[in-house]
């Protein structure tokens, strides 16, 4: 991975170096997301407090950089199924839904 690389070329590489990826086309069902959280979880797993979709032109190594995660949490790329991450932000999006803004 290099500043100019961009997710979509990363999911296709890393889907390509692991054999996931036989058909053209395919990288499409995967997305690389931006996963903010902290170990900690049963038997030390990681506990995700934050996860966005990263878009297909982002160039990762330039987001890192920008942007750093609050004090005592990490950042990770993950490789996720599209249509899981599409849930997950369907169910985030629900729950915030019926919330008011915060009052001033």
């Amino acid at each position: 991975a290099t500043p100019h690389s961009t997710a979509r070329q990363l999911v296709r590489e890393a889907l390509e170096r692991y054999g996931l990826a036989p058909e053209e086309g395919t990288s499409g069902e995967y997305v690389l997301c931006d996963v903010v959280g902290r170990p900690g979880g049963p038997g030390g797993a990681w506990q995700v407090e934050h996860l966005r979709p990263v878009g297909d032109a982002e160039r990762p190594l330039v987001l890192q950089d920008v942007w750093k995660p609050k004090t005592g949490c990490s950042r990770r790329f993950e490789i996720r199924r599209r249509q899981e991450v599409e849930r997950v932000c369907e169910g985030e999006d629900a729950e915030t839904a019926g919330e008011s803004p915060p009052s001033s």
